[in-house]
């Protein structure tokens, strides 16, 4: 049998619990001790994920390996064993359970049996001496774990939005008002009196060009002399020239705002029940 002090020695040094084979069952949980005796009892494993109920295992038969503890059960066994809740104390009816579990006491199915030769029914239970019932507790003090939930707020990054620049063409009636020139034909009439030109404002006198082309025209008179005279206009011409207006850029700021959050959490709340015996 192992003892007290050898159990809080394994636990000291983070032992593991092997099935009988010597295979890891898994690190060593919670020590439970007898209430009445306070030798060691049960041991829990963490043969699940975490997360889940530890496994309990009778130290009944157990053996020291070293640091580690030896139980006389195979894996299969103690990993499908029930789970109980693991709130540092199994009661009498927990107990009972899980020791039918493992074959260390009779199962209610075994209790009454009948004698297929004589038809009589016997009640073993009722011949056996009572068994007395036992509870466990975790070593150490009378206690109990209390547990709460506690709010975790943090922050995760989401896409909110995706921005693109783009270019379209878009037209619009552009007016503008422009100065045009054109020549017209004006004639002006300037008598002649004497071989000399006469003006509103009085005499005047010719150039030689003027005069030599005034006498070359009398020489040609009534031949039918044409002359033409060309005049001249501006248009309006429309050109498009491309020309940079503006340069658009966008880029990213992080701007930062409080925001409240909430959230409902749970927490255990141990009270004391007095029970009249």
């Amino acid at each position: 049998m192992i003892t007290l002090e050898q159990m809080k020695e394994s636990m000291n040094a983070g032992a593991n619990v092997l099935s009988e084979d010597g295979a890891v069952l898994g690190p060593m949980g919670q020590l439970y001790v007898d209430d009445v005796t306070g030798e060691p009892s049960w041991v829990t494993i963490a043969t699940h994920t975490m997360g889940n109920p530890e496994s309990f295992a009778p130290l009944q038969g157990a053996t020291r390996a070293g640091r580690d503890i030896r139980l006389p059960y195979p894996h299969a066994t103690v990993y499908d064993s029930p789970k109980m809740s693991q709130d540092g104390h199994l009661s009498p009816e927990e107990e009972q359970n899980l020791l039918r579990y493992y074959g260390l006491m009779p199962a209610k199915d075994d209790d009454v049996a009948t004698d297929r030769a004589t038809g009589v029914t016997t009640d073993r239970a009722a011949d056996a001496a009572p068994a007395p019932l036992r509870s466990s507790r975790t070593e150490g003090d009378y206690a109990m774990t209390r547990s709460e939930e506690q709010l975790r707020v943090g922050t995760e990054i989401r896409e909110t939005e995706r921005v693109r620049i783009v270019k379209r063409v878009v037209t619009e009636d552009v007016t503008m008002t422009v100065q045009i020139r054109r020549e017209e034909l004006v004639v002006e009439r300037v008598p002649v009196r004497d071989g000399k030109p006469f003006y509103d404002d009085g005499e005047g006198s010719f150039t030689d060009a003027e005069r030599e082309r005034l006498y070359s025209a009398v020489e040609t008179a009534f031949n039918g002399d044409t002359t033409e005279v060309v005049l001249y206009e501006e248009k309006p011409r429309v050109e498009m020239d491309v020309v940079p207006i503006e340069r658009v850029r966008i880029r990213r700021e992080v701007r930062t705002h409080d925001e409240t959050v909430g959230g409902e959490v749970r927490k255990e709340v141990i009270e004391t029940e007095r029970i009249e015996l």
